[in-house]
């Protein structure tokens, strides 16, 4: 595991430094899969999620964080002792227990969420997914897309001709496994995108690794878009080729106090551009069913509120759009069975 992680570093080390010799500060084919709007908790914390990732929503941000659904599924050996001790028996399960007195014990379990966002200028994001219990490890599968209708199409003298609808959509199939504090997470990808008349299809793969340094110290990293492409297949007018993606390299970091605050912060390379993207968020738990996180990345300010109620993580997320300065709004739901 230790290999494996430093291999990985020296890699995602050796792109950076090299980009300059085949990029330039250029748009990338298939951008829309890094837009980020998955998860309003994640886009209020300043779309730092390759390291605070740990629900359904991992599937997009790490599915390394998808291993995270295990701890919450279970009740540590203090948290036992603490529920024994205060009289709440009630709440210990024989579950809780065998995960003690069985090794090889493993829970069941099924997370599933879905986000929506409204994002200006005239256009919608959306992400779904479900997580679940596979072996020794966890399993996802989920879909985004972002849509955008009413383009307007004109001619070579800028007269207006019509309308057009732009659509880009992944579907993800992840599986993540732990060993001790580090976690390793893969998600295989089915690529479409979707311009006027013409359509594209493809494929590629994200892989990530959240590593507990420390209980309090957490870090994280994502390479997205590794190997991607995209092809025409019903674009008569286009030779048939593979547009490949410049990947992109995220690492972040998350402290936790015992006051119940986390921060939060990351740093973003895109190979098509020369600079990075830096993140950072503060979280805090303003009760056991209730967070407050607040975020700036590159200098847009985002903002939001989760809430715990009846099983399910219901959140909200506000954020400056980085295109025309507007704003965009983010709901979610997510619920753990």
């Amino acid at each position: 595991m230790k290999v494996i992680i430093k291999n990985i570093f020296i890699i995602s080390l050796l792109f950076v430094l090299t980009e300059s010799a085949f990029s330039e500060n250029a748009g990338s084919r298939g951008a829309f899969t890094r837009g980020g709007w998955a998860g309003a908790r994640y886009v209020a914390a300043a779309m730092t999620g390759e390291v605070l990732a740990n629900d359904v929503f991992s599937i997009y941000w790490n599915p390394a964080g998808l291993t995270e659904l295990k701890r919450k599924t279970r009740l540590t050996e203090e948290e036992v002792t603490k529920r024994a001790r205060t009289g709440r028996i009630d709440e210990i399960t024989e579950e809780d227990l065998l995960s003690f007195s069985e090794s090889g014990y493993e829970k069941v379990f099924v997370d599933a969420g879905v986000s929506y966002t409204a994002l200006d200028a005239e256009r919608d994001a959306v992400f779904t997914g479900f997580a679940f219990s596979l072996f020794k490890g966890v399993a996802g599968a989920g879909f985004y897309s972002i849509m955008s209708t009413g383009i307007e199409t004109r001619d070579d003298l800028g007269n207006k001709t019509g309308t057009a609808a732009y659509s880009g959509s992944v579907a993800y199939f992840s599986y993540a496994y732990s060993a001790n504090v580090a976690s390793v997470g893969v998600s295989l990808k089915g690529i479409y995108e979707s311009i006027d008349d013409a359509q594209y299809a493809g494929a590629g793969a994200d892989l990530g690794v959240q590593v507990y340094l420390l209980p309090f110290f957490k870090v994280g990293f994502m390479a997205r878009d590794l190997g991607s492409f995209l092809t025409p297949y019903n674009a008569p007018e286009l030779d048939k080729r593979y547009d490949f993606f410049y990947p992109e390299f995220s690492i972040g970091a998350a402290i936790t106090s015992d006051a119940g605050f986390r921060i939060a912060f990351n740093g973003t390379k895109r190979l098509e551009q020369t600079g990075f993207i830096f993140g950072g968020a503060i979280e805090y738990d303003l009760s056991r069913r209730v967070i407050i996180i607040c975020g700036l990345r590159d200098d847009y300010f985002s903002s939001g509120v989760v809430i715990k109620l009846l099983g399910m993580d219901v959140s909200y997320a506000f954020s400056f759009d980085r295109i025309d300065l507007g704003y965009n709004n983010t709901v979610s739901i997510g619920i753990l069975f």
